[in-house]
């Protein structure tokens, strides 16, 4: 993973966690504070509000009020989905000239790239989802649109318009895949923990049966030979202040 890459995702983190702490709501406004040090444009801002609303978090202007405001205030992802339909095709001198620009440090012409190459990602991660149907495809498509500005901002001098095009899209793919690997382990992870959790139930409840009252954690700990704080570590991984008395 980049440096870019790196702070990018932090930035997302970071964002996510404290609307989570405010009831899963945040402004634009802070938003666009927390990512102005990497100077994105409306495109990618729009694209990082259709990836928070994808986390469940909402994304709101407080100059938006009122019913009238309300009807105003459409979803990112739907308002992106929308643009992708109107997006116009770039003749082919047209980008290769774009592309130079943009290897140069144009930002305009990279934005315009990059919303030029907003379908492209999309159809990429179409193409990940059908190999592997338990990869959300909403997930997928906001997974390549981060892929693609990482893309587009690392554009470097190409010899022609196909290398240029090669190049992006091998990049956005290896992002990908790369995502995707990180959701795999992480469901991963947690089919694990689930099995843990399952098998320490079982336990506390099998023993139960035979003391006739709840068990304590050291009584589990003596039953599984293993330490309190190993049964501590899995209780915490199995939910927040998940105590043995729980299961």
């Amino acid at each position: 993973m980049t440096d870019d890459t790196k702070v990018f995702r932090e930035k997302l983190g970071e964002l996510s966690e404290y609307a989570r702490q405010h009831g899963s709501r945040i402004e634009t406004g802070r938003i666009r504070e927390a990512l102005d040090a990497l100077e994105l444009g409306d495109d990618k801002l729009q694209m990082v509000y259709a990836y928070l609303e994808q986390q469940g978090i909402e994304v709101y202007d407080p100059a938006l009020f009122g019913e009238e405001g309300a009807a105003q205030r459409k979803s990112a992802l739907e308002r992106y989905l929308e643009e992708l339909d109107t997006i116009a095709q770039l003749p082919q001198e047209m980008e290769r000239a774009m592309f130079d620009q943009a290897a140069d440090g144009d930002r305009e012409a990279r934005d315009t790239l990059l919303s030029h190459y907003l379908a492209a990602a999309c159809d990429l991660a179409g193409q990940f989802q059908e190999t592997d149907d338990k990869l959300d495809p909403e997930d997928l498509i906001q997974e390549a649109n981060v892929g693609l500005i990482l893309a587009m901002d690392a554009l470097e001098k190409e010899d022609s318009l196909a290398a240029y095009r090669a190049k992006l899209i091998n990049r956005v793919t290896e992002y990908l895949e790369g995502s995707i690997q990180e959701m795999k382990d992480a469901r991963l992870g947690e089919n694990r923990v689930l099995e843990r959790m399952n098998a320490l139930a079982k336990s506390v409840h099998e023993l139960e049966e035979q003391l006739e009252h709840k068990p304590s954690i050291e009584e589990v700990s003596a039953y599984l030979d293993l330490t309190t704080q190993e049964i501590r570590d899995l209780l915490r991984m199995g939910g927040e202040n998940l105590t043995i008395e729980d299961i």
